[in-house]
């Protein structure tokens, strides 16, 4: 758009530097014989000879002629060269042919210089886009994304208390040792540690029934009898893995204790020092800052 903008203000601008070449050269013909044809070649002729006649009385002496200081000297004419001109009398011999152009040319100087500098401003509008398009496609530095670290998989720690051989735990005798060890009967309809003892707090552990359902039968828990319980908690969870791992083993052992059971691992064999420690590592896996 600015490139055919520019090409017609070209186009008009030269326009109009003809039409005044052409009305200058037109004016300039006119103005030549008129200057020269004022007077007849005989008038001029016979001018000449009066003057050369006075110059002289009847003994053909001519009159003195007296020479001054030289301070006053006769004004020369001035000499007026044929050229260009735009004077009155000049337009008013103008012919009906051209006196389109000359309104054109009254009215298009005007809006010539409105227009050039309507074109010098787009022009700089134009710079200014080019410089801010420059500005925007210099590649910005890039920003260094921080990769959060994947969260570990979530894991299951599990620990049963078993009854002894060709025995079960008596519902009542188990809902009373759980209770007295700060487990509540809550969700799921199964026993729960929280943060707080009240009940209130969050989720530290759990315990259910080791068989399914796997939930205690509370409206009818003098009649239910199961042949062992599992304590699980949730890697990563709420409060500090290992200590809860270890509030969990020792309720464990505590209900084992009570009952007449024993501690058992996931796999439901008896509890070693070795898996012990291997419970231990998969809490501190948890526990360090990654």
């Amino acid at each position: 758009m600015m490139q055919e903008l520019r090409l017609v203000l070209i186009v008009l601008g030269a326009l109009v530097i003809a039409a005044l070449i052409i009305h200058g050269l037109w004016s300039s013909r006119k103005e030549r014989p008129e200057k020269f044809g004022d007077k007849p070649l005989g008038k001029l002729k016979g001018e000449k000879q009066e003057d050369s006649t006075e110059s002289f009385d009847d003994d053909g002496i001519g009159a003195v002629r007296v020479i001054k200081g030289g301070t006053d000297k006769p004004e020369a004419k001035q000499r007026k060269e044929p050229g260009l001109s735009f004077d009155e009398s000049s337009e008013s011999d103008i012919d009906p042919l051209f006196a389109d152009f000359k309104d054109d040319i009254d009215t298009a100087v005007p809006s010539n210089n409105a227009a050039t500098a309507e074109s010098n401003t787009l022009g700089e509008v134009t710079d200014a886009v080019e410089v801010s398009s420059e500005v925007v496609t210099d590649p910005l530095p890039e920003e260094e994304v921080e990769t959060a670290a994947p969260e570990p998989k979530q894991q299951v720690l599990i620990v049963n208390v078993q009854a002894s051989a060709n025995s079960d735990f008596n519902g009542v005798d188990l809902m009373n040792s759980l209770e007295q060890n700060g487990m509540i009967h809550g969700e799921m309809d199964i026993f729960h540690r929280h943060a707080d003892l009240s009940g209130t707090g969050k989720v530290l552990f759990s315990a259910a029934n080791m068989y399914n359902p796997g939930s205690f039968p509370m409206e009818n828990i003098s009649q239910f009898t199961t042949e062992g319980i599992s304590f699980f908690m949730t890697l990563p969870c709420y409060g500090d893995p290992e200590h809860n791992f270890k509030l969990m083993l020792q309720t464990a052992q505590k209900v084992a204790d009570q009952l007449g059971g024993l501690v058992t691992d996931d796999a439901r064999n008896l509890m070693t020092p070795q898996r012990l420690d291997g419970y231990r590592d998969q809490v501190k896996s948890f526990s360090e800052p990654a």
